[in-house]
């Protein structure tokens, strides 16, 4: 399909299908299409050749994917890609999921002071909650992360649209089940890859752009449809036809979702603007009947320095680069445009931001060199090699080596084959890839529990309390400043656009005053470090504090992940709250009772102490004078065996003295033996 400008502000449609079928090729806004398909086709030309192709590896290397671009030699082999890119990136992708959509209640919304009435807000903030998980918002923002760790930049759009609730209803006269519900306001977010979204690039930010482009291929079925509820024109009707879309756009050109053609799918290429036109020409498009004037006074500003005279805040989309399906003034009431764009990390100065994959580039390309370098030796060392006599062989000898193979030869096998052996590979190798992975962890910021044991060194015992910890600290403050930098950028401006257009465009269900607050909870490994802090906090009180220790426990429950969560958090709300004032005056009357008997209790005990006491001295007493009879027992039993001893000795001396007489008398019975024998013999 081709386009030929013509006179007016009309376009010729080149097309022989709608020629031969008889209809016009006649569509209203060629000057408005010219103006913005020229400036689609500059800046997607300037964003092009400054980042589609370095998206374009972020993108293989995330999904593993080889391409002959990503060779680092000519004699490289080898197609695989390490993941510890994509390892980081899911890394840090799952802990700011976990950082903004952790709890059950992700957004507050909080009134200004100013107002006396508070309740509004909350129920504000619980309505929009319901609302947005109807849309899938969630979802929405998870992709929209993921696109940002990937390519630096990520880029949400907020469509309004009006739906049916799809409740199931039955019927009672037929008792059928039957489709019911009724048309409410839906706000959906939905997430634009970078490739996808044109932006002017003179601008630093969305709003001091002239306007943005958001590009995007869908089925011809789909943009029907919106024409028969009414969303886009239906004048755009007869023109409007498969087109014949070019991957030249695409980064990923090899994926075969993007090399649908119109002969296997209808599909239509919209482009989408957001910015400001001119109001001259978004008059004459819309054909409207109200005057100029109108329109004008919807949001203009003046640019003498193009000549395009006054401009205005509009919303135009076009299919196929020629035909205008929707061009209208922006309809919001804040008149604020429905793209947000944020960086994953900072870059002054740019509109483009800096990702993971950026961060770990160089580490990881060093990696897949130092990986492939290696497989292609081990395929010189693990295939057998022969050198060959090729003059000494038969003709037709087929190169080959396998089991059971039988060589003919002319001459010995062993002076025409002779196997070839290169080197061996060098086991340094496998260490260096080991580093290159570590650097990938340390330029991306992401904590890897491998890594951290991996860099504590092959000859330690294993990691220190105070390594792991600096470790953690170090990926909690990075963690910390990606998910403020997402929910600051992102998550709070979504949800305020998301609460306007809800105000304007459903206020029965949306108060009109209030301030947003969009605060988001720690990640895991965050929440980890605290909990571990706030449990040896709790092992250091006193005993005696039960109000701090519970309030110390709420917190290590608000930060752990039990299934019972909730039920943990309200008993313990229950535990901490006061009682009733009849609760309270029936604790007091049963605390003065229990005083009462606790008194008593004391003076009985008091007195039996003292009886106690004094029973105890009339036992030391009667102790003491049994001691002291004890003590002359004692003393008469002592003259008693010195009485015996003294009798023992004189006893011993009278045996002594019997045994001298015995003696004695027995000498004297020898001499007068000796005398009678004498004399006997005289």
């Amino acid at each position: 399909m081709s386009f030929v400008p013509t006179q007016g502000n009309e376009i010729l449609v080149d097309t022989p299908a709608s020629a031969q079928q008889g209809k016009s090729t006649h569509t209203p806004g060629n000057g408005l299409t010219t103006w913005l398909v020229s400036r689609a086709a500059k800046w997607r030309d300037h964003r092009s050749s400054g980042y589609q192709k370095r998206w374009a590896e972020y993108w293989r290397m995330w999904r593993g994917q080889w391409s002959a671009e990503d060779r680092n030699r000519l004699s490289e082999r080898s197609r695989l890609i390490a993941p510890a890119l994509a390892n980081a990136i899911e890394m840090n992708v799952a802990e700011i999921e976990e950082g903004l959509f952790s709890k059950e209640v992700w957004f507050d919304i909080s009134d200004d002071l100013a107002d006396e009435q508070k309740l509004d807000a909350t129920i504000a903030r619980d309505n929009l909650r319901e609302d947005l998980d109807l849309s899938n918002t969630r979802d929405c923002f998870s992709e929209s992360v993921l696109n940002a760790a990937i390519f630096g930049t990520g880029i949400v759009k907020i469509n309004v649209e009006v739906v049916e609730d799809d409740v199931p209803q039955r019927n009672p006269t037929t008792m059928r089940l039957e489709r019911g519900g009724r048309e409410r306001v839906l706000v959906t977010g939905e997430s634009i890859r970078p490739d996808e979204f044109i932006p002017d690039p003179a601008g630093r930010t969305i709003g001091e752009m002239l306007g943005c482009f958001h590009e995007v291929r869908k089925p011809l079925n789909a943009v029907l449809e919106k024409i028969a509820s009414g969303v886009y024109d239906s004048r755009a009707l007869p023109f409007l036809e498969p087109g014949n879309p070019t991957t030249a756009n695409d980064i990923d050109p090899q994926d075969p979702q993007s090399t649908i053609f119109a002969t296997a799918s209808d599909e239509v290429t919209v482009l989408e603007y957001h910015g400001k036109v001119p109001a001259s020409l978004l008059a004459v498009t819309q054909a409207q009947e109200s005057p100029l004037d109108e329109v004008l006074a919807a949001d203009m500003s003046q640019r003498p320095d193009q000549g395009d005279g006054p401009m205005v805040e509009a919303i135009v989309t076009i299919a196929n680069n020629g035909v205008i399906l929707r061009a209208m003034a922006n309809p919001f009431v804040m008149k604020d445009r429905s793209i947000i764009a944020y960086q994953f990390e900072k870059v002054p100065g740019r509109f483009w931001g800096r990702g993971v994959s950026e961060k770990g580039y160089n580490p990881q390309k060093a990696l897949d060199s130092e990986v492939r370098a290696r497989i292609d030796a081990l395929g010189y060392i693990s295939a057998p090699m022969l050198g060959i006599d090729y003059g000494r062989v038969p003709r037709g000898f087929k190169m080959e080596v396998k089991p059971g193979k039988v060589f003919l030869t002319q001459g010995p096998p062993s002076e025409v084959l002779s196997p070839i052996k290169i080197g061996e590979i060098n086991a340094a190798t496998f260490n260096q890839a080991g580093e290159m992975e570590r650097m990938v962890q340390m330029g991306t910021g992401a904590f890897d529990t491998a890594t951290a044991l991996t860099s504590q060194g092959a000859n330690s015992s294993g990691p220190s309390a105070s390594n792991m910890s600096a470790t953690m600290g170090a990926f909690v403050k990075r963690s910390k400043r990606s998910i403020r930098n997402v929910n600051d950028n992102c998550v709070a401006t979504f949800i305020k656009k998301a609460m306007w257009r809800y105000m304007q465009f459903d206020p029965r269900r949306y108060p009109e005053d209030f301030k947003f607050v969009v605060k988001a909870s720690l990640g895991i490994v965050a929440r980890e470090v605290e909990a571990m802090q706030l449990t040896q906090l709790m092992a250091m009180l006193p005993e005696g504090f039960p109000g701090l220790k519970m309030v110390t426990a709420k917190g290590i429950i608000d930060m752990s992940s039990v299934h019972n969560k909730a039920e943990i958090m309200q008993a313990l709300e229950q535990a901490m709250q006061p009682p009733p004032p009849e609760e309270q005056q029936r604790q007091q009357e049963l605390s003065m009772l229990e005083f009462e008997a606790a008194k008593a209790e004391a003076t009985q005990s008091l007195l039996e102490n003292q009886k106690l006491m004094a029973d105890i001295r009339l036992v030391l007493a009667e102790a003491a004078v049994a001691n002291r009879k004890a003590n002359v027992e004692e003393v008469k039993i002592e003259q008693e065996q010195q009485r015996i001893e003294i009798q023992e000795e004189e006893l011993d001396q009278f045996e002594q003295q019997n045994e001298i007489a015995q003696k004695r008398l027995k000498l004297q019975e020898r001499q007068l033996e000796l005398k009678t024998k004498e004399a006997s013999s005289a």
